[in-house]
């Protein structure tokens, strides 16, 4: 995976909610106390904020909590599927779908953990030309650069 270990995001099947400790992930974030979330092993961190991340494409994760002290950034399968994703893990990688049958976010296993690297994420695929006719053909035989 490309970027630093900090840029990663971790799927976490046992998280509630997604979460992160480090404020400048965020695209958006409203600091406010919240409360606090528990932890598997009951320890508490302390609700900071709540905001979207994203990488500045049309892909963003909203409901992020901002957790004092936490050290990993988490996603939770759980709230995404309640937002209508589909998450499907395969043996090399876990693939997220939008509402629209779309992969938005293709995660890689790392360690026997499925993560992305949501900041080096691309999410805009775009197919440019399905089309075959023979004005495309008779162009490709001349040799022409350009149409």
């Amino acid at each position: 995976m490309k970027g630093d270990k900090k840029d990663l995001w971790y799927l976490d099947s046992g998280c509630s909610r997604h979460i992160t400790g480090d404020n400048t992930k965020f695209a958006k974030l409203e600091l406010k106390e919240e409360g606090f979330v528990t932890y598997g092993d009951n320890n508490k961190g302390k609700i900071l904020g709540n905001g979207v991340i994203g990488n500045g494409s049309s892909f963003n994760i909203k409901n992020v909590l901002l957790v004092e002290g936490l050290k990993h950034n988490l996603i939770s399968i759980s709230q995404l599927c309640d937002k209508g994703f589909k998450v499907m893990f395969e043996p090399n990688n876990c693939l997220i779908y939008d509402a629209h049958g779309s992969i938005v976010l293709i995660g890689k296993i790392v360690n026997n953990i499925y993560v992305f690297d949501l900041h080096h994420a691309s999410f805009s695929i775009h197919c440019l030309l399905t089309k075959e006719d023979d004005t495309w053909l008779w162009h490709r035989r001349l040799c022409h650069i350009h149409m």
